[in-house]
């Protein structure tokens, strides 16, 4: 007679999960980025607010930059006992801390806060807030074209973390969508996603670049490329010559003749190699 084991629920492996990654005091990412930019100097935490923003005991006020937590969602459920358990890690590392921040050239969202890179000395150890966070599965990793301060890093230690089926990667929270699931991804207009899927058609209208990855424009999954975004991807990547090529692209989902993604940035649009789609995608 074969025995059966009862599948683990969503709360087990959420709580699993959280457990192994934030719990211990001794935590170590396994990959070890390294991010140094504009001196913020440092101060103490007196507040946390939104589980992202830091009220400085010197007055000011900052955004964990680079990150973006769970989405805060009403009631019960994956969403919010995940948005619970990021907070709780953003607590459990800086509140009443002294913290150090690092900063991009653009220092300030339009609310005033200073976007910065936080580092904090636990246990004589020199802990990257967001690269804990990202490490442990509890956040994605979000930018913009005026704050680029060591993504890169960053997008390498989610790798890691979605490979090895981190927090939210393990427990289907965080998720690779598929570019052929056009109802799906409409059903997420407005919501912030990662995206695999390879590339039908590359058009230039007006001086937009559009990415195609079907063959009805019209309703298929579509990237665009503003004209001065494209200037930051020249002599990186020939967006004429994606073609045919597998990649992988994040940003806000709009409704815009069909799902679609607007990149600002050269960081949002990884070109995958092997030709085959993420095995955590999903349909």
């Amino acid at each position: 007679m074969v025995v059966q084991r009862p599948r683990p629920s969503w709360r087990s492996l959420l709580l699993a999960a959280f457990a192994t990654t934030v719990a211990s005091g001794c935590f170590m990412s396994a990959v070890r980025a390294e991010c140094t930019g504009d001196d913020g100097g440092s101060s103490l935490v007196a507040d946390i607010r939104g589980g992202d923003t830091l009220i400085l005991e010197d007055g000011r006020s900052a955004r964990l930059a680079g990150v973006l937590l769970p989405k805060r969602t009403g009631g019960s459920g994956v969403a919010a006992e995940a948005r619970t358990g990021a907070e709780k890690a953003v607590a459990d590392l800086i509140a009443g801390q002294k913290v150090e921040l690092r900063l991009d050239s653009g220092h300030r969202d339009r609310y005033g806060r200073l976007l910065a890179q936080i580092f904090v000395t636990k246990d004589g150890q020199r802990v990257w807030v967001q690269e804990r966070l990202i490490a442990s599965g509890l956040a994605r990793v979000i930018s913009s074209k005026d704050n680029r301060l060591c993504v890169p890093e960053l997008l390498a230690v989610e790798k890691t973390a979605r490979e090895t089926g981190q927090g939210q990667w393990r427990t289907g929270l965080f998720s690779v969508k598929a570019a052929s699931s056009e109802d799906m991804l409409l059903g997420l207009a407005q919501s912030y996603e990662i995206v695999e899927g390879r590339i039908e058609n590359v058009a230039e209208v007006r001086g937009r670049t559009y990415l195609n990855f079907g063959r009805n424009w019209r309703r298929d999954f579509t990237v665009m490329v503003p004209s001065d975004a494209a200037k930051l991807f020249a002599g990186q990547t020939d967006l004429a010559g994606l073609k045919g090529r597998l990649v992988r692209v994040r940003g806000w989902i709009e409704d815009v003749n069909g799902p679609s993604i607007s990149l600002t940035h050269p960081e949002q649009l990884e070109i995958l190699e092997g030709g085959t789609l993420s095995q955590r995608s999903t349909p």
